[in-house]
């Protein structure tokens, strides 16, 4: 089998979705992915406490689905780690994470599982992502890297037509987790996701972790996807608690991995620019999560 012009070795794929209600969206997702061309795969949902009947529908419609249930929502971090833990069970060499949200390209499996065969040192590679609603072939992302001021992971792409400047290859800093693929190697030494990381800021740690070890990330342009980047939540606001988590993994993310300076100069700047956006009412819950999280003595002690 060949892929992107190289010989694929015919690894094993375990692709490990994430799910918390939204059942259409789920099963949107697992209908592209079981079309995928990839032959050596086993499909994984991890059911994060929907409270919809996802668990009834994906039985009833996807009886090949290996269904791990969670009677408490772990967050993004416990819920792929618990699918991750599973594929490395049933003998993964390769594990693909993907968030209930997105449709992919039936090529994709293929393409980041070549590209991980004819790179060794890759541990983590991520496709060529697109806006799911708008304007065609409107990219989300293609990788990440780290601003200066304010300091920060800055996507890259996002809102640019695709063209062929971002059709190359390349090592990249960062990559966001709605769609990774991880060798199964560099799980080993690097570890699953900090749990400390309910959602946001979790796969960034998790990228600087990986180059930490020795492994480099990987964008494939080949691989294509479609990601449907919460656009209700954008046209209305998040609720409270959403931002204590933000506030707590922002804390927790620049204690890991930055320093007192870069946290506190982010912070400035997002109380900053939410105040002038009139968005007064995130203050007190991202500070009450930048509090909460400065209780933690040892930043590391729920890896």
């Amino acid at each position: 089998m060949k892929s992107g012009g190289y010989v694929l070795s015919g690894k094993k794929v375990c692709v490990v979705v994430l799910a918390w209600n939204h059942i259409d969206d789920t099963v949107e997702c697992l209908n592209s992915l079981t079309s995928s061309n990839y032959s050596q795969v086993h499909f994984i949902l991890v059911d994060n406490c929907s409270t919809d009947n996802t668990l009834e529908v994906v039985r009833r419609d996807f009886p090949a689905v290996e269904i791990l249930h969670s009677d408490e929502n772990l967050g993004v971090s416990g819920g792929y780690n618990l699918g991750m833990k599973r594929a490395v069970e049933q003998g993964a060499d390769y594990i693909l994470i993907a968030n209930n949200d997105i449709k992919v390209d039936p090529d994709m499996i293929d393409h980041l599982a070549s590209a991980l065969d004819h790179h060794p040192a890759v541990g983590m590679a991520m496709p060529k992502i697109y806006h799911y609603f708008g304007k065609p072939m409107r990219l989300w992302c293609i990788g990440a890297k780290w601003r200066r001021f304010p300091p920060m992971v800055k996507m890259i792409g996002d809102g640019v037509v695709d063209s062929p400047r971002y059709s190359q290859e390349t090592a990249i800093q960062f990559a966001p987790s709605c769609v990774l693929m991880l060798r199964r190697e560099a799980i080993e030494k690097v570890g699953y996701f900090d749990t400390g990381y309910f959602f946001y800021h979790d796969d960034w740690d998790y990228c600087v972790r990986y180059r930490k070890t020795g492994f480099s990330i990987w964008f494939v342009p080949e691989a294509k996807m479609w990601h449907k980047v919460s656009v209700s939540t954008q046209k209305s606001d998040k609720p409270a608690k959403w931002w204590v988590y933000f506030g707590r993994s922002t804390v927790r993310y620049y204690r890991k991995h930055s320093n007192l300076a870069a946290l506190f100069s982010f912070a400035g700047w997002f109380l900053l620019r939410e105040t002038i956006k009139g968005n007064v009412k995130r203050l007190l819950p991202f500070l009450n999560g930048v509090a909460e999280e400065f209780k933690v003595k040892n930043a590391y002690d729920r890896i």
